[in-house]
């Protein structure tokens, strides 16, 4: 294969994981960020975990983009 078709490739398939890694809370859940749903100390961990996931998945796009450019 042809290099600018593999980079491409992983390009694609880089940022599909980084937006599946940022959007896995709402896949496993089935529900968007709820305060109504949870309580307390949870309330706190679900907003901790959704906030990490977004930022892992968004660094996760950027390495992928950043890799890209560069080859």
């Amino acid at each position: 294969m042809n290099k600018n078709i593999k980079n491409f490739i992983l390009l694609i398939v880089g940022i599909i994981v980084g937006l599946v890694i940022a959007f896995s809370p709402v896949i496993i859940t089935g529900t968007w960020y709820n305060v109504e749903r949870t309580i307390g100390n949870l309330l706190i961990a679900e907003f901790v975990l959704r906030t990490s996931s977004i930022i892992v998945g968004l660094l996760v796009v950027y390495d992928t983009v950043k890799t890209f450019s560069r080859g």
